[in-house]
């Protein structure tokens, strides 16, 4: 057991001795980089507020977005996005609020300025709906007008027929 304990206690001295030599370099600590700057804030454009708005449904919003990006600006490749947009805004509104007329003439806008859009075929469908609605609107209107006075005349009529009738 003696033996046990002097082979530990070498091995013990043996380690120490290893490590106690050993030349300590000093240890010198690395700050981290700086962060990074921030990046510079986004520009978004008016369309694109526009946009956003009108994704959400945010309507009142989005069309004064349009309206005034169709003010200022005179050139670019979404005045024929921004032209749709704001059209379906007025037609699609509450009943109180729908302007057929101008949605129609912002949709006949985008087909004769931009005939190559890809919303031109969209476009022109809603417009040769909303005629063809129209049409049949003013027709029924008609209709219904010459039913009035075809009823008159022929109440008229029977009275006529009815006072021939009580003379002997």
């Amino acid at each position: 057991m003696r033996s046990k304990c002097v082979s530990a206690f070498l091995l013990f001295a043996a380690f120490l001795g290893s490590t106690g030599c050993h030349k300590r370099t000093p240890v010198t600590v690395v700050s981290p980089p700086p962060p990074p700057p921030p990046p510079p804030p986004v520009v978004v454009s008016p369309v694109d507020q526009a946009d956003r708005a009108f994704a959400v449904g945010n309507y009142d919003e989005a069309a004064r977005g349009y309206e005034n990006y169709l003010r200022t600006t005179t050139s670019d490749g979404h005045r024929d996005q921004a032209l749709f947009h704001l059209a379906l805004i007025y037609a699609l509104r509450p009943a109180p609020a729908t302007d057929w007329p101008r949605a129609v003439a912002m949709l006949k806008q985008l087909i004769e300025e931009y005939p190559d859009s890809p919303l031109k075929a969209q476009a022109s469908l809603i417009v040769s709906l909303r005629t063809e609605l129209d049409q049949v609107s003013t027709d029924a209107k008609l209709r219904e007008q010459r039913l009035r006075q075809l009823t008159t005349e022929l109440d008229r009529l029977k009275k006529i027929d009815a006072d021939r009738r009580k003379r002997p």
